[in-house]
């Protein structure tokens, strides 16, 4: 049976490979599914932030076999923390009326994975 880390290592690779595609390739239709106006500001922004996800894809798709570590623990810690932050504004900003009800589907599976690691950083400590 495949780890659980390496099961939500690659979930998450992949939902950030496809965030790096969207807001790299086509920044004023992410924006605009949001239910936000496309403009050059956010399209740059976009672009610029499209960098980060790439990064963290290759990160946890590089260390999808990494063995149970402090240093695979940071990871899961600054994935989590990561995730939970992402999830947190995205249901302000719902909650705020700022965005449509299309981010509902990014908490959740942001939530989802958050979770999954915060388990994992939990499960790791007790068996210490």
């Amino acid at each position: 049976m495949k780890s659980l880390y390496k099961i939500v290592s690659v979930a998450t690779s992949l939902l950030f490979i496809y965030l790096f595609v969207q807001l790299l390739f086509m920044p004023g239709s992410f924006i605009k599914d949001l239910g936000l106006q496309p403009s050059e500001a956010g399209s740059v922004l976009a672009r610029r932030a499209s960098m980060f996800m790439l990064g963290i894809s290759v990160l946890m798709f590089g260390t999808r076999n990494l063995p149970h570590s402090k240093t695979r623990q940071t990871i899961c810690m600054a994935t989590g923390i990561t995730l939970f932050g992402l999830s947190c504004v995205g249901s302000y900003e719902y909650i705020k009326g700022t965005v449509n009800s299309s981010i509902l589907i990014a908490i959740i599976c942001e939530t989802i994975l958050w979770v999954c690691f915060g388990i994992i950083l939990l499960k790791n400590y007790q068996n210490q």
